[in-house]
Parts: C-alpha cells; sequence; structure tokens
C-alpha cells in the first residue's frame, strides 16, 4: 500500500560542493535535521531543489541517496516534470523502481499547454510510467506561466490518470484553492506550497503543505496547528504571522539564495546556488541573519 504523504513537507534543498558537484554527502545531514524537527515526508526536486538546473542523472542519483537515508520512517516524494515528456517518463520510471513513495509534474513552461486537456495528455504518460505510485499535478504558475485552473486539471486527469492522488497548490488564488480542496467531496489530498499562507490553509481543509521554510522552521509550523486545534486563534495568528514577516525578509534577499543560506546558518550546509542564480555574499548572509534574529522561528539555533 503507499504510504500516507501528509502534514508538513520540507521541499529540500538540493546541496552543491563549492565547485557546484552534487553532493551527496551532505543528505544526511539534511535527514537528521528533518527526523529532529519531527518530519516525516521530504519533497525533492522541485523549485527549491533547483530541479531545472539538475542533469537527469543529477536527479536521479539524488532520490537513490534520499532513498538509502530515509529509512522507514520518511516518505519520499520527487518531482520528475522535465520540459521534454520522454525524459520524465524516464524519471518517472526510475521513482518507481528506486523505491519512491510519490511523484509530482509541473506544467512545461517554455511551450505551455493551451487548454487543460493539454496539461492532462502531458502528464498522462508520466503518471502511467511510476504506476502504482501515487501521483500529484504541481501547480505554479509563478514559475511556469500556465495559469489554467488546477481543480478543472483534477476533474479531467481523474479519467484518466488512475494514480492520480492530489495536488502541490503554489498559488495565492484562495478560490481555486477551495475548489480544488472540494472537487468531488475532497476526493483529492491538496498540499499549499505558501508558508506563509498555511493558516488559512488548514482552515479551507489542506491536507498538508509542501514548501522550503519547513527545512528550518517544521516546530513553530506545528505549534501553529496545534494552537489552531485547540481553538487558540491568538497565538495560532500570531505564530503565522512571525513566520510571514520571517518568509518576507527572506524574499527581500532572493528566496531561494536566502532559503539556501539559512541552512547553513543552522548547521546544514547545501552548498551554494547554480546559476543562474548567484548565492549570498558573506555580507549579504551576515545582514540576512541580523534581520532573521527577531524571529523566534527556526528548528536550531544560528551558528554564530
Amino acid at each position: 500500500m503507499p504510504r500516507v504523504f501528509e502534514g508538513l513537507i520540507p521541499a529540500a534543498h538540493t546541496p552543491f560542493h563549492a565547485d557546484g558537484g552534487l553532493n551527496l554527502a551532505a543528505v544526511s545531514l539534511q535527514a537528521d535535521l528533518y527526523r529532529d524537527s519531527g518530519v516525516k515526508g521530504v519533497f525533492l526536486c522541485g523549485t527549491t531543489g533547483e530541479w531545472a538546473s539538475l542533469a537527469i542523472d543529477e536527479r536521479r542519483a539524488l532520490l537513490e541517496r534520499w532513498l538509502e537515508v530515509a529509512g522507514d520512517d520518511m516518505t519520499i516524494a520527487t518531482h520528475v516534470g522535465h520540459h521534454c515528456q520522454s525524459d520524465a517518463v524516464a524519471l518517472a520510471t526510475h521513482a518507481h523502481k528506486a523505491g519512491a513513495h510519490a511523484v509530482a509534474v509541473m506544467a512545461p513552461s517554455y511551450f505551455k499547454p493551451a487548454t487543460v486537456r493539454d496539461v492532462v495528455e502531458f502528464c498522462a504518460p508520466i503518471a502511467a510510467a511510476a504506476e502504482p505510485l501515487p501521483f500529484y499535478y504541481y501547480h505554479i504558475p509563478g514559475a511556469t506561466g500556465v495559469r489554467l485552473s488546477p481543480a478543472d486539471v483534477l476533474h479531467e486527469a481523474r479519467f484518466r490518470i488512475p494514480t492520480l492522488k492530489g495536488l502541490k497548490f503554489s498559488d495565492i488564488d484562495p478560490l481555486e484553492l477551495q475548489r480544488a480542496i472540494a472537487l468531488d467531496e475532497g476526493a483529492f489530498d491538496v498540499f499549499l506550497g505558501c508558508d506563509e499562507g498555511l493558516l488559512a490553509g488548514y482552515v479551507f481543509g489542506v491536507k498538508g503543505s509542501i514548501g522550503a521554510t519547513y527545512s528550518f522552521t517544521a516546530p513553530h509550523f506545528e505549534r501553529m496547528r496545534a494552537a489552531l486545534v485547540a481553538g487558540d486563534l491568538v497565538q495560532a495568528r500570531a505564530r503565522q504571522l512571525q513566520a510571514a514577516l520571517m518568509v518576507k525578509t527572506l524574499a527581500d534577499f532572493g528566496f531561494l539564495a536566502a532559503s539556501k543560506a539559512v541552512m547553513k546558518l543552522i548547521g546544514v550546509d547545501c552548498g551554494p546556488m547554480r546559476p543562474p542564480i548567484a548565492s549570498l555574499t558573506d555580507s549579504e548572509t551576515r545582514s540576512l541573519a541580523e534581520k532573521l534574529a527577531r524571529f523566534d522561528v527556526f528548528a536550531r539555533p544560528f551558528a554564530r
């Protein structure tokens, strides 16, 4: 039976050596951090994982390494999307054979699908290559430029993709989020991809959330959810606001590079960004640390 994929799922950074090569040794440090934070699921090769800057063999190797260190207590999902459908099929086939627990695909973003049916026809062979793994559509219009309704994609795909399990919703459209959650009386698991809006997502009924900051803030967000469940909306809102202001600070420095810099600050060095995204300089990292010091949201203290 497929493992349950729920709760807070860090979108893992891909670790590199200083020369830009893949640093698979660092994966065990990431996994240790996640275990210390109570995390049970990990999402690989997404936006945070710089998937578009990785060679296909690197994506395979990264998944295999994560499956080695995950053991039986972590569920591993991986994005297998690619601009080239046959490459995505190959990645999906590998994910199944390697032992991944779920796969996801975002729409291609150079030659873009024009209709919902185009999205489904692109995804269907990829999902089939990974069967029986659960399949998630990864809706991230800010990156892909594909703004077709994700609820309509789910509605159409349910007839073509028997393993369709749900949606990763990385957008800020509350109407589309609610439509996806309510589709077929809640038949699909919807994961929010906007950490700064998770409290609202829980109220709407999301299954969980996949995001970059859970790599270093998962305990804070769990406390926020506990406050919500306990009916303490004042505390829940205060914790969400702290997290949102922290995300805003990261965005001011360039979100992806800043989030990777935070990993180094808490002792899990994932190396530089790959071009064309610039890494933070030492000076920028010090400035970021100073600005983040006012937020009590991090799983570990910053290194001096």
